[in-house]
């Protein structure tokens, strides 16, 4: 009885085995990466988001900004803090401007040339 229960024993193929646990493990990992990469897509995209979102914020901060600016530059809101006594208005003194040429001279007629060349003449 013995020799019929070892002709009736399944062999176990050892390379089928191991092929289908390569292919299961595969499958395995590259969900796992899949996972990992939509994981990563998501958390790059709410980045993004924040990002935009403090983008639009301070491009607001700069429009109301400019508008202030522009209103505080404005010709009636000056001549309002002069009428204050906020700014106060002096005249620029010669020895505080800086110039890049030296001032012209008048000629002995009075007469200011400095565009004028004395060579061409018609």
């Amino acid at each position: 009885m013995n020799a019929n229960r070892r002709k009736q024993v399944n062999p176990v193929h050892l390379s089928s085995l191991i092929r289908c646990m390569l292919v299961a493990l595969f499958v395995g990992v590259s969900a796992l990466f899949f996972l990992f990469i939509k994981n990563q897509q998501f958390a790059l995209a709410e980045e993004i988001r924040q990002m935009e979102r403090k983008i639009a914020n301070v491009r607001s901060q700069n429009e109301t900004l400019l508008a202030h600016v522009t209103e505080l530059s404005s010709r009636r809101m000056l001549q309002q803090r002069i009428a204050e006594g906020f700014i106060s208005m002096k005249l620029i003194q010669d020895n505080a401007i800086a110039r890049l040429t030296p001032p012209a001279q008048a000629t002995a007629d009075g007469v200011l040339r400095t565009a004028f060349n004395e060579g061409v003449r018609q």
